[in-house]
């Protein structure tokens, strides 16, 4: 498990710190580095699974599956001292490693050098094969979706979901059991194919039923049913965007293991209010059932979510954060800064800063003044 990222001069952040609980929600103002702290860790997955990382002592900034920096130069922060930049990664048996390069030139694959190492960071979970990244650019609704024919060492449902199919094939064919304990609804068979429709029921649509068809050698159909139209089956083009979008979500959480890693934007895409506390709910009985999962949002339904499963005792308080970035204007500069805090027992914040999803009493407040 991940316990620290230390960022020097790497993109919006001259020198920022951000420690990674079990559940690490990171929320705010768009455009204050919630996504770069998810990138300076992508950015260390795509050099190793390239081998730059640990053979040449090399960080890749440009991969057309993860992250692209486009160039050395976008990545210094703007009012740097120097060219310096450095990620530095802690785990939770302090094994620690601080990569450091210099931002200029035209490569796109930088020399580093260690500033500070110790044990072996390569043997924590961002370098796993259990890690999975989910992107919010997710794919939409697809008649078919392709068979693999070899699979991914990691992210088996892909970055954007694009595997998703494949990997719902994957686990009906060898019968595969949910490994979370927590997440596991009462009365439905544990195998992730029969939980997952339980879960697309609960947090999408009542009496959901997933199928696949996949009679195509090279072609997967995805199918769904509902309960109250029992003599049909739809295409996913023919209902809405939340079930493409949550589906890899919720495909990921099932097939998780413990003491893996999940790296995920945006989980309330598409959803319904309710159903994206629902999702919060799903996400927070992973992580006390074991996983590490790193949120990015925008969602106070998701958040509420969380809340009331800490609330209700399904979810340990002491195994979540909160991570708000923001910015004040001070002399007329954007001064930049995060803002932590933490779940309380009974479901409370912490403290409530200025800005952290208050537009609902923003604009009731409006909606209330005399005219």
């Amino acid at each position: 498990m991940l316990s620290d990222i230390n960022l020097h001069q790497f993109k919006r952040f001259k020198d920022e710190s951000v420690e990674l609980f079990p559940l690490t929600l990171m929320t705010g103002i768009n455009g204050m580095g919630k996504s770069s702290v998810i990138q300076s860790l992508l950015i260390l997955r795509q050099s190793f699974d390239r081998g730059e990382l640990q053979n040449n002592n090399r960080l890749v900034i440009e991969d057309k599956e993860l992250v692209n920096l486009v160039s050395p130069d976008d990545m210094l922060c703007s009012d740097a001292d120097d060219k310096k930049v450095s990620i530095e990664l802690i785990d939770e048996n302090k094994n620690a490693a601080k990569w450091v390069v210099v931002a200029e030139g035209q490569s796109n694959i930088l020399q580093y050098k260690y500033e500070r190492k110790d044990g072996d960071i390569y043997s924590c979970s961002l370098f796993d094969k259990e890690f999975q990244y989910l992107n919010a650019e997710r794919i939409g609704p697809r008649v078919t979706y392709n068979k693999l024919t070899i699979t991914k060492p990691h992210s088996p449902i892909g970055y954007k979901g694009e595997f998703v199919a494949n990997r719902i094939l994957e686990a009906a064919s060898n019968l595969e059991e949910v490994k979370l304990k927590e997440v596991l609804i009462d009365g439905v068979s544990a195998k992730v194919y029969d939980q997952l429709s339980a879960w697309v029921s609960e947090i999408i649509y009542l009496g959901t039923k997933v199928s696949i068809d996949d009679s195509d050698d090279s072609k997967i159909s995805l199918q769904y049913s509902f309960r109250d139209e029992q003599t049909k089956t739809f295409n996913p083009l023919n209902i809405g965007f939340g079930f493409s979008f949550a589906l890899p979500v919720i495909l990921a959480i099932l097939t998780a293991k413990p003491g893996s890693l999940m790296i995920i934007e945006n989980p309330e895409a598409h959803l319904h209010p309710r159903g994206q506390s629902r999702m919060g709910r799903l996400i927070g009985l992973a992580v006390q059932s074991g996983v590490q999962i790193i949120v990015e949002t925008h969602s106070d339904h998701l958040l509420n979510g969380i809340r009331v499963a800490v609330k209700q005792g399904k979810l340990d308080c002491n195994k979540t954060h909160i991570h708000y970035f923001t910015a004040d204007k001070v002399e007329l500069k954007n001064l930049k800064y995060k803002i932590s805090f933490a779940i309380d027992e009974d479901g409370g914040l912490e403290r409530w800063p200025s800005g952290f999803f208050d537009e609902w009493d923003n604009m009731l407040d409006e909606l209330l003044k005399d005219k």
